[in-house]
């Protein structure tokens, strides 16, 4: 279900076509996993409707009938890859929880380490002044989504100090997440400290915003980080298929 900031690629009227049939899911997994490899391999700024209507075996007016506009196509392969892979993480925490959240980030993290091509692609368009909204907003949603279900748990719980904004939090977590991970895609945190300073840091920028028994957790989780490295972390579990 698309979150409030998340844009639904599958409405009907204005939006691209809803698919059912066997047969148009396969050729529309078809395009957009061309789309993602297109990305990878040569970037955004040179994909071209043509080249992945020859490269998945379609017509080009097929594209723009399932996705009316490149951008569209390219957001909804960027969304919907972040979203089925995420659905498969076999999670050990609780939704709404701090060790949630951090499954969810490690786990992107180790799956990033495999497709770091297509991450630089992509963080390079996120941080760029002219990316088309739609495709922005594919990449920014779903982790507004993980991180807001838990800030939201803790305002619940009044364990928020009184000066926070949830949505204002939430969106400083995300970009802060997002310019890590850059980072590392550009070459600047080895692959073997990522994590580890991802979450460290990530910790450190929360803490000022957390009071009581949610303050405590994040505080104890910087030590055991600080003396026990990636073995103080919630590594996920093994994604499922």
């Amino acid at each position: 279900m698309a979150t409030k900031d998340s844009i639904d690629l599958k409405d009907s009227g204005d939006r691209p076509q809803t698919y059912s049939s066997p047969a148009i899911l396969e050729r529309r997994r078809r395009i957009l996993e061309e789309t993602r490899k297109v990305i990878a391999e040569q970037g955004i700024a040179a994909l071209s409707m043509n080249e992945i209507g020859q490269r998945a075996g379609v017509a080009k007016r097929t594209l723009y009938n399932a996705f009316q506009t490149r951008e569209r196509m390219i957001a909804s392969a960027i969304q919907e890859y972040f979203d089925e892979y995420v659905s498969r993480i076999d999670y050990a925490s609780a939704p709404g929880t701090l060790r949630y959240n951090l499954e969810r980030m490690i786990s992107v993290v180790q799956r990033n380490r495999k497709i770091r091509n297509y991450i630089r692609a992509i963080m390079a368009l996120y941080f760029s002044s002219d990316v088309d909204h739609d495709i922005w907003t594919a990449m920014h949603s779903p982790a507004v989504e993980h991180n807001r279900t838990w800030i939201a748990a803790l305002e619940k719980k009044k364990q928020l100090q009184p000066w926070v904004d949830v949505d204002g939090l939430v969106e400083d977590l995300v970009r802060f997440e997002y310019a890590t991970i850059n980072d590392w895609a550009q070459g600047r945190i080895p692959d073997d400290a990522v994590i580890v300073r991802l979450v460290g840091s990530y910790l450190t920028c929360v803490l000022g915003a957390l009071k009581g028994a949610a303050r405590k957790e994040v505080e104890s989780l910087i030590v055991a980080l600080s003396q026990q490295g990636i073995d103080a972390l919630p590594m996920r579990k093994r994604t499922k298929g």
